[in-house]
This record gives structure tokens, C-alpha cells and sequence, in this order.
């Protein structure tokens, strides 16, 4: 009989059950399509050995006048400015409170009790202290620094030296003593709710604590989520519900300072084309209005070129909009010569038409919200973003984008934690990617076969899965205190009473508790270009394309930047890539086939597995039949393969693999079994 062709449809269909997809893939993951072709994506490294505090979960560049490059982390507790590998700390300040003797220490303890009445501070929020004498032993470098607070009450916290005090004291520190506070630190989960179950145990917030419920002032339901826009070479930023901060450029060194005369209370930010800073889901303008509460609809902007300009007069263009549809904006996308704007109800295009009404606002769209504020990337003007159940494509009008992993996709998300998906766009590769977190996690596998001594354990993927804890392999349980993206760290084997013992290849690794991270781990991604889609799994928190920088950066839930599209690793270790495609029939699928030869085609470094996943029927359990391994000069590989039906498997496991497929053919015949 003559040799069969394993030609397969471009992109990932998941709507279809694998054998009514036979002709197309079905599964993946770390691989991209190009022209038509699936292949292993580019790898990745670290950045740099500085790891950021706190969760990032926006990244931002800026091109300086003099060509200097800055890219910006915003994350729940800091906001850092990077150029050649060198990070700021920009982070705004809050406030700074001249203090007079406010210490108070221990005999023999490195802590130390700051006294501030109504400081306003947070647990874990930063403060600079200055100015500081000699306190007790302590010298006064130790105290003159940044310390992270242990908040106590409302009029103290402490603060963590080197030097233990001497004797103790109370009212120490000499009468010249200033705090600089940095703006309190936001979330990195969603607050389920107020009262007596938000936050964590036994923690004060706000006047909460043990037996007492936390205060809803001040508590944010949301995660800490940055917003950046370029104002020239200045950048300006905010936080939902906080002020708008203006960095200077001129003095890149410095923290970004408020711009008071704008509204105190702000969810989003834009920079218009036209030059307006435009503040969506805000408060009256100006320090007078800072306490006035937030309108979720209501827009403001500048004076065009003068952000300290809002009050509205006839020889300016500040001015003011009351949207009308829905009960909030939930993001907004600066593209070009307009705003489109998303509230829970509909779309709204906001352009520029100048004095006497400055902006224009037309309804684009309704029933298509943004499922959380990072959810959208433009590609030459048109913008694509993640809704609540449907991907939505804007190009004059708002029109569904169809999506061949829809149901998979919104039937696994996790309802709780969809505020932290994000998109990104790769445009060399015309790709757009949605991270999103998912409501369950499958089971890992083991990339290797271990023994009873193992301690380095490498695994497809460890997205998802606690920075530390516990897993299960088959019926051992082993411990861990960190992981990368390809391993677990820190390892102790035979946990919990359980047995050390070997395991092999592909075996599968569940959370011994099933609890997973809820940050973003699985991605889907659409070529613009080609309309296909497909997905894969990488615990990301924030991600920007490459842009002015030399590769696209990511922030993994480590705190660790990475340079994605580099390589063919996970920052030196196994990046594990596959595609799998549907069920086919064999023949006309009537009669039991037996496969006797494969022969590959491949553009390949190192090399790659394939094998085939054969069934007696559609329904039928699948049983795993190794072809073989393929490298640069493999021609044909003989096999033993007999099933009416069958899915090609497509897998690198190795340090430096790269490859993109062709094809493989097989030669059939008739079996003699039936």
C-alpha cells in the first residue's frame, strides 16, 4: 500500500471531539505555527540575578529624549525603573511626617517601635526614615534607611535592625526625625469580600485583627494593577483607585511625584495623541476634592499640554463626561487617533474633535466587555481583547472573534482570579497571547525517569503548581522549597511516611493537597495573520513585547525578569514543547492496520519523540505506541504499530532541541487480525 502522508490543518481545535477533528491538532503547548507549520517556540533567560518584591503585573518602556531606554515594574509593593540592568525604586510617596524621639526599643532585640499617630501606614508598606540619632546601640545608619513595616495599630509599627538595643529605651531617635512613606502596598489576589473573612488570618487591617472584623476603608477588592502611559519623555502612572504620579525623565533617579492638581482618586489613566492626560472612573479634580468618592463612570481631562490644568474654563480644553452605559469602566486602549473605552455594559470610542466639546463619544459596542483591564493588545489599529465568554475584535465596530478553543478556554478559567489575565503581543511573530488563570490544574509529568535517590526532579511544566509544598508521584510524596519553570528545588523525598522509590518517564505529579497558585499559567494565542489559534502553559505575571527592548520581557510569579525568544531553553534547563493532533482513521478505518515504517520530516537541532497514541475505536482507551527519537539525520525508523485509528504526538524534552515539522509519512497495510 502506499505511504500515507500525516499533513495536518494549521492551529489548535479544541471545539470538536479528536476524532471529528482528524486533519488537525488538538493539543499543545511552548510551540507556534508558521506557515502552517507547527514549531518549538524561542526560549528564554533570566534578565537579571535582581529579584523584584512583590507581584508585577504591568511592565512599561520609555524612549528619553537623550535615547536612553527605562522600563518600568509595577508591582503590589514597588515601582522600579530599569535601564541596562540597573532598577530604581521609584515608588510614589505617600506622605512624610516630621517626628520628634519616636522610638521605642528592647534590651537585646533587633526591633525596633516606631510611634507615628495616625500614620496610615500598612502591613508591609515601606518607610524611609532619616534623620535619626544614635538610639540605645543601634547605630544611626541602621536607622536611617528603608524598612519594610510590621504594622502594630493605627499610631505605631515596628521596624528590623541589625544591631540589637543596649538596655531599652522609650522615646528615642532625637527631635529631628522624618518618615518617608511609600504608598501602601495593594493585593496580589482579589478580596473576596469585607468584614470578617477578608484578609488573611489573624492579620490587622484597618482596625481588624483577632476576633475583630477588618474595616472596609482602604480595603481594595481588586489586585494591585499599574497603569502607565508616556507623557513626552515623562511617564505618568496610577494604581485603581489611587492618585496619578508623574515621573520625570530629567531626573530619572527620583520618585514619581503626584500631580495634586488632578483627581485624587483615579481607576484608569490614557495620554491621548492630542496631549490630554485623560483620567477614567475618578473624583472631582484638585487636593480641595481629594476626599470626594469615586464616580466608576465619570471621565476627566486635562488642559491639552498641561496636566496640572483641570478646571474647566471657555480659553481651555479640560473638561468632563458622565458616561451613561453601565456601572463601570473597566479599561480603557489608547490607539492611535482614539480611546476606546470599556464599561460593563458597552464599548465607547472616545476621538478628539477639539475646542468647543474637545472629545467626541460614540457607542462601538455592547454586550462585549474586557474581562480585566490588561485583557487587550492592538495590532495595526485594530484591537483584539478577552471578554467574559467570547474573544471581541474592534475595527470601526465591535464584532465577536471566532475562536476554536472558546468553550475550553472560558469553561477553565477561574471566575475568582480572571482580573489578573493579561495579553500581550509578539508582533514579529503576529501573534497576540491571553494568560489567564485557570479554575483547576491536570496532573504534571515527570520529564525523565527518577530513582529512589533523585533529588533533581524536572518535569513538563511546573506552571501552577506552590512556589513550596508537596506532590504526589504515583504512591510516593516529596517535598519541596522552591521551583524554576522545569523543576522542583529543594527537594526531600519519601514525605509524610510515604517511600522513596523510582518512577518513570511521564509519570504523573498532582498536588498533594490540590491546591495550585492562582496566578496566570495557561495561554492561548491567535496569529492575526494566519486566524489560527493554539495554547500552551507558562506561569507568567506581566509581559511586554519587545518593542525598543531586544527581546520580549516577562515577569515570572518568582519575581525574576526573563528574555523570552531567546534560545531554545528555560533559562538553561528542558523546555517541554509538544503538539498532538485528532484521531484518524488508518485506511478507511474498517479494518485493523499495521504500521511497519515511519519516515520523518523535520528541520531539527538536537532531537525530538514522536510517537502515536492508537486506538480500536473512537471511544476506546488510548494506548501510547513509541515510533522512536528523531534527530538531523534519522531517515526512517521501523515500527510494530497495529490499530484502526491513531493521533501523531510530536514532543522535545531535551536541552537545546529545536524543531519545526514537515511531515511523516507511514506505510500501512492490512492486518491480519481484525
Amino acid at each position: 500500500m502506499a505511504l500515507l502522508k500525516l499533513d495536518f490543518k494549521p492551529g489548535v481545535n479544541k471545539e470538536d471531539t479528536p476524532y471529528t477533528n482528524e486533519g488537525g491538532w488538538v493539543s499543545s503547548d511552548k510551540i507556534r505555527f508558521r506557515s502552517g507549520r507547527p514549531e518549538k517556540i524561542g526560549g528564554w533567560q533570566k534578565f537579571s540575578t535582581t529579584q523584584l518584591d512583590g507581584c508585577v503585573r504591568a511592565i512599561h518602556t520609555v524612549r528619553t529624549l537623550d535615547g536612553t531606554v527605562y522600563t518600568f515594574y509595577g508591582s503590589t509593593t514597588k515601582v522600579y525603573a530599569e535601564n541596562g540592568g540597573t532598577f530604581y525604586d521609584v515608588t510614589p510617596v505617600r506622605e512624610t511626617q516630621a517626628l520628634s524621639n519616636p522610638f521605642d526599643t528592647t534590651a537585646a532585640s533587633t526591633t525596633v517601635v516606631v510611634n507615628d499617630v495616625a500614620h496610615g501606614a500598612d502591613d508591609g508598606s515601606y518607610v524611609t526614615i532619616s534623620g535619626a540619632a544614635i538610639t540605645d546601640g543601634i547605630p544611626a545608619a541602621e536607622l536611617n534607611a528603608e524598612h519594610q513595616i510590621t504594622l502594630i495599630d493605627a499610631d505605631s509599627y515596628s521596624i528590623t535592625v541589625t544591631t540589637p538595643a543596649t538596655s531599652g529605651v522609650t522615646g528615642g531617635g532625637g527631635a529631628s526625625v522624618s518618615a518617608e512613606y511609600q504608598v501602601n502596598p495593594g493585593p496580589c489576589s482579589a478580596t473576596p469580600s469585607y468584614g470578617w473573612g477578608a484578609g488573611a488570618f489573624n492579620r490587622a487591617r484597618n482596625g481588624g485583627g483577632w476576633n475583630k472584623p477588618a474595616l472596609t476603608a482602604g480595603v481594595s477588592l481588586i489586585p494591585r494593577v499599574w497603569n502607565f502611559a508616556n507623557w513626552g519623555e515623562d511617564v505618568v502612572m496610577n494604581f485603581p483607585g489611587g492618585p496619578v504620579y508623574s515621573w520625570d525623565a530629567t531626573s530619572p533617579l527620583s520618585r514619581a511625584a503626584q500631580i495634586t492638581e488632578a483627581p485624587h482618586k483615579v481607576n484608569h489613566i490614557a495620554v491621548t495623541n492630542d496631549r490630554h492626560l485623560v483620567c477614567f472612573g475618578c473624583n472631582a479634580p484638585g487636593t480641595a476634592n481629594a476626599s470626594t468618592d469615586l464616580d466608576t463612570l465619570n471621565i476627566r481631562w486635562c488642559d491639552q499640554e498641561d496636566y496640572t490644568t483641570w478646571t474647566i474654563t471657555s480659553t481651555n480644553t479640560a473638561g468632563d463626561k458622565l458616561l451613561t452605559n453601565g456601572t463601570e469602566i473597566l479599561g480603557v486602549a489608547n490607539v492611535e487617533n482614539q480611546t476606546i473605552i470599556w464599561t460593563d455594559d458597552s464599548v465607547e470610542s472616545m476621538q478628539f474633535v477639539g475646542p468647543p466639546y474637545t472629545f467626541s463619544f460614540a457607542k462601538a459596542g455592547t454586550a462585549s466587555g474586557l474581562i480585566s483591564s490588561k485583557a487587550w493588545a492592538a495590532y495595526n489599529n485594530v484591537i483584539y481583547w478577552m471578554g467574559d465568554g467570547a474573544f471581541y475584535i474592534y475595527q470601526g465596530g465591535t464584532n465577536v472573534l471566532p475562536c476554536t478553543m472558546q468553550k475550553y478556554v472560558f469553561d477553565g478559567l477561574s471566575i475568582e482570579h480572571k482580573v489578573k489575565t493579561f495579553a500581550v503581543l509578539n508582533r514579529k511573530n503576529n501573534e497576540i497571547s491571553w494568560f489567564y488563570p485557570a479554575s483547576s490544574v491536570s496532573a504534571r509529568h515527570l520529564n525523565g525517569a527518577i530513582n529512589a535517590t533523585t533529588t533533581t526532579i524536572y518535569l513538563d511544566t511546573t506552571a501552577a503548581l506552590p512556589s513550596s509544598g508537596s506532590v504526589d508521584i504515583d504512591t510516593e510524596t516529596i517535598t519541596y522549597t522552591g521551583k524554576t519553570d522545569y523543576s522542583l528545588t529543594g527537594v526531600t523525598r519519601g514525605a509524610s511516611g510515604t517511600t522513596a522509590t523510582t518512577h518513570a518517564d511521564g509519570a504523573d505529579v498532582t498536588t498533594t493537597s490540590g491546591v495550585w497558585n492562582d496566578e496566570p499559567y495557561h495561554y492561548v494565542t491567535y496569529n492575526v495573520i494566519d486566524k489560527i489559534w493554539w495554547e500552551g502553559k507558562l506561569e507568567r505575571s506581566a509581559m511586554i513585547d519587545s518593542g525598543v527592548l531586544d527581546y520580549p520581557m516577562a515577569v515570572g510569579t518568582d519575581g525574576y525578569i526573563y528574555q523570552h525568544e531567546i534560545g531554545n531553553d528555560a533559562d538553561g534547563g528542558p523546555m517541554v514543547a509538544y503538539i498532538q493532533s485528532g484521531d484518524f482513521d488508518i485506511g478507511e478505518g474498517d479494518s485493523l492496520m499495521h504500521i511497519h515504517r515511519a519516515i520523518p520530516d523535520f528541520f531539527i537541532t538536537g532531537s525530538v519523540d514522536i510517537s502515536m497514541q492508537t486506538k480500536a475505536y473512537p471511544q476506546a482507551s488510548e494506548v501510547k505506541e513509541t515510533i522512536g527519537n528523531v534527530t538531523s539525520t534519522t531517515q526512517k525508523i521501523n515500527t510494530r504499530i497495529r490499530a484502526r485509528n491513531m493521533a501523531l504526538r510530536i514532543e522535545s524534552d531535551d536541552v537545546g532541541d529545536y524543531w519545526k515539522y514537515g511531515s511523516v509519512k507511514i506505510d500501512q497495510r492490512t492486518d491480519g487480525r481484525r
